[in-house]
């Protein structure tokens, strides 16, 4: 399945680093609970990069808004939101100096979930400034060479989020996932550069086997600048 990622604002531009050509930056992205880290701690023993992870738990708001029972968005949303901008636009700078210092990257996050969960946290007008304060950053921020989208259904997500007993996950629910699951849908379907669809529901992240076909499919479709697969 190829697919060019275009993306709605979020995505990033040339860092102002002088980037070591032979590096490269991958992303994983895809729906809470999806498998997203898991596969990160994986990928780089096959790859020889360094693994980088989402600094979500940082965010000092989020707890918080977890445990927010106003069905409206509130100041603490948007405080959360932004304080995420913020917290990842810092660790693309780190990445940029990784790359800048000839290591390869593979994180479990890309800017382009920025507006997806503001999206469904925050009101159109907060919502779409968001789109445009992570716009005027992403310019100067390296942008991922490929984008894992991993994909599952509702049902999955719901299971796998139960299994792992997160606290700050415990109110997530079946509804909340399907519109995350169609927002992700949505996004990915208009992305431009390289795009590698998985099915998450099949895909055993824990089968040595697997993930080392999954990273000689990455080296292959690094190395051709096209195209995406679905496994």
């Amino acid at each position: 399945m190829a697919r060019r990622r275009r993306g709605i604002g979020c995505r990033g531009g040339q860092s102002l680093l002088k980037r070591d050509p032979d590096t490269r930056f991958v992303a994983v992205e895809g729906p809470t609970g999806v498998g997203k880290s898991t596969l990160v701690r994986r990928l780089p023993n096959w790859l020889g990069a360094d693994a980088i992870f989402d600094p979500f738990d940082a965010n000092p708001f989020f707890g918080a808004v977890q445990e927010d029972a106003s069905p409206y968005p509130t100041r603490l949303e948007l405080l959360t939101e932004l304080t995420f901008l913020t917290l990842r636009v810092a660790q693309l700078r780190e990445i940029a100096t990784i790359l800048a210092a000839g290591r390869s990257v593979v994180a479990d996050w890309a800017l382009v979930k920025q507006p997806i969960f503001g999206g469904l946290a925050l009101g159109e007008a907060d919502r779409n400034r968001i789109v445009r304060t992570c716009a005027i950053w992403a310019d100067d921020l390296p942008d991922p060479d490929l984008l894992i989208y991993l994909r599952a259904d509702p049902r999955t997500l719901l299971e796998r989020i139960a299994g792992r007993g997160r606290e700050i996950e415990a109110k997530l629910n079946e509804a909340y996932l399907t519109s995350l699951c169609n927002a992700f849908d949505s996004e990915m379907s208009h992305q431009s550069g390289q795009v590698m669809v998985v099915d998450a529901t099949t895909f055993d992240v824990f089968d040595d086997e697997i993930v080392a076909q999954l990273a000689a499919r990455i080296r292959q479709s690094l190395a051709q600048g096209e195209g995406a697969y679905c496994a």
